[in-house]
């Protein structure tokens, strides 16, 4: 136990543990040369008579070991390694001018250059480390070629043998003592790769897995918030749809988190896209949402939108949709109950601004560089958290070229987000994306909708059936490309298609109906929740017109439907 507590000497209080084994190696280390030093120095001092030219430098050499400790235990951890290093450079070079005839030290080298890896961090105390090595070498090569050297010789060749079996025997301990690590990581290298393989596919199946109900329960909550606004007897039930749709936000949130860490992970970046969109009806949907969420926690939302801010912008909705959101959420979990959260968007010169505010705990100074950190998370009492969303909105921030930081003041943070400005005109947006779409518009619009999931086809029937559209839904593209092949003159003015289907998916269903004759001409909406893989440009790729991201939204499923029933050439 003693032993223990010499090892971890200088380690209290770190929490890295990189840093903890460099301190308690350079401590065994130490306490090894230490140990050879009493066993391997007696023995040659004991056959060479005690000739103070051994003795000293041993008692010096041991009490300077036994510093290296100390020096550790007050926090020296660099001065301690510089030491413990340049001390067994001094030592090899004085004892092999010393004691040549008994044995040369050349292949203690090795175990110094061995350990310059293991004690040293900094590369510029490895180099420095490096050179004290290549030095030593030299000057014992130079000096076991000399011609006038005159080391002390023992004449008793069993004395010989003895001191240099323990020469060896100790430098063999001390090489297994630095090795050792090489060892264990090298054996633990193969376990934890299949661990992490194991752990990546567990993840990504339980996230794909939750994700689909998750979607369904989103639209069904969509739904219900529909039928309340529109019957009035049903207001007593709001605040449980309310609550519905707010769980289930917050659900989807962290599963997509998830999925976008893997992505990350992977080394898939998400193609970032370029679109125009109208800012404040944009911000003003997502507070929407944001405000049930709010309310919920007891808490008020409110938005500023500057007048500097341009109409029209391009940009990436999705992105900045995910990044909003995160913010909020982040916002909602650390702000305090009765307090406001604070929404600003202004123009900034050649960017644009979108900062997130909120009254809550000050985040301590310490802690701000490694907020944005993948799994950094203040677990306190009440409040907990996956750690993900600080580190996705920092990862997609960057991936649109632009920058975050935090200004955190007692009681207050605000989270800042720029981004590059690109301003556009009204004309840049779409016909119809921009607008409010009316059930009229779609009077006798005919829609056919490839989707195998049972859930999501009836929600499909019931968001269209709402719209006031005549449709068909099928189980797959094979159905889909079968019925209308035995009706080829009743063409549906739509097509909405899913990505994955069994017996014949989306892109190969695609791919037959532009060569079909007659058909290539109809409009094609996939549906998908694979944003940000190569699904969606091989749907593209294969003919489709544009996406919807699952779980579909109503408004969405409503702008972009109407977007291309007014392309239709009849209209």
């Amino acid at each position: 136990m003693k032993k223990f507590r010499l090892l971890t000497i200088g380690t209290s209080g770190i929490d890295d543990p990189e840093s903890v084994s460099r301190i308690i190696l350079v401590n065994s280390i130490s306490l090894a040369v230490t140990f050879s030093i009493v066993i391997v120095g007696s023995a040659i001092s004991y056959f060479l008579d005690w000739r103070l030219s051994v003795v000293v430098p041993l008692t010096i050499e041991f009490i300077i070991n036994w510093s290296v400790i100390v020096l550790n235990y007050y926090r020296k951890h660099k001065a301690a390694s510089l030491v413990l290093y340049f001390l067994q450079c001094t030592a090899i070079t004085y004892f092999g001018f010393l004691l040549i005839r008994l044995f040369h030290l050349e292949f203690v080298i090795i175990l110094l250059v061995a350990i310059i890896y293991l004690i040293f961090k900094e590369t510029l105390l490895r180099r420095l480390a490096l050179i004290g090595a290549s030095i030593v070498l030299l000057l014992l090569e130079l000096y076991y070629y000399r011609v006038d050297a005159h080391p002390i010789v023992v004449a008793n060749y069993n004395e010989v043998f003895f001191i240099r079996t323990l020469l060896v025997i100790s430098i063999m301990s001390i090489t297994i003592l630095v090795s050792r690590p090489y060892v264990k990581s090298n054996d633990m290298k193969y376990e934890l790769q299949r661990a992490n393989h194991l752990i990546k596919i567990f993840v990504a199946q339980i996230t794909h897995e939750l994700r689909t109900p998750l979607d369904s329960i989103h639209y069904i909550t969509q739904l219900l918030r529909k039928e309340v606004q529109r019957d009035d007897n049903l207001l007593n039930i709001k605040p449980l749809v309310d609550v519905g749709f707010t769980i289930s936000s917050n659900a989807r949130s962290i599963v997509n988190n998830v999925l976008d860490m893997a992505e990350i992970e992977a080394g898939k970046e998400p193609a970032i896209l370029n679109e125009a969109f109208k800012v404040v009806p944009f911000i003003e949907k997502i507070m929407e949402v944001h405000r049930i969420i709010a309310r919920r926690e007891e808490m008020r939302l409110n938005l500023q939108i500057h007048p500097n801010m341009p109409e029209v912008i391009f940009s990436d909705p999705l992105t900045i949709h995910q990044i909003l959101t995160n913010l909020l959420t982040n916002a909602f979990k650390y702000g305090l109950r009765g307090k406001t959260v604070n929404v600003e968007v202004k123009r900034r010169d050649h960017t644009w601004e979108l900062n997130v505010s909120n009254y809550g705990p000050e985040i301590p100074s310490e802690k701000i560089d490694s907020i944005f950190d993948p799994f950094f998370t203040s677990r306190t009492g009440h409040i907990q958290g996956s750690g993900l969303g600080l580190y996705i909105v920092k990862t997609k921030v960057g991936l649109m070229g632009g920058v975050i930081r935090v200004e955190a003041q007692p009681g207050y943070t605000t989270f800042k987000v720029t981004l590059p400005l690109r301003e556009g005109k009204l004309r840049d947006i779409p016909d119809g994306a921009g607008s409010d779409a009316d059930t009229g518009d779609f009077y006798k619009a005919r829609i056919l909708v490839a989707e195998d999931d049972k859930v999501h086809a009836y929600l499909f029937s019931r968001f269209l059936k709402d719209m006031g559209c005549s449709f068909s839904i099928f189980r797959n593209g094979q159905e889909l490309l079968e019925a209308l092949k035995k009706c080829p003159d009743d063409c549906p003015d739509i097509i909405i298609i899913d990505c994955h289907m069994p017996i014949l998916n989306g892109e190969e269903a695609i791919r037959e109906l532009k060569k079909t004759p007659g058909l290539s001409h109809i409009p094609i909406i996939v549906t998908t929740g694979d944003i940000y893989s190569d699904t969606i440009e091989r749907m593209l790729e294969a003919g489709a017109s544009t996406f919807l991201k699952k779980p579909i939204d109503h408004t969405a499923l409503q702008k972009t439907i109407l977007l291309y029933l007014k392309k239709l050439p009849q209209n």
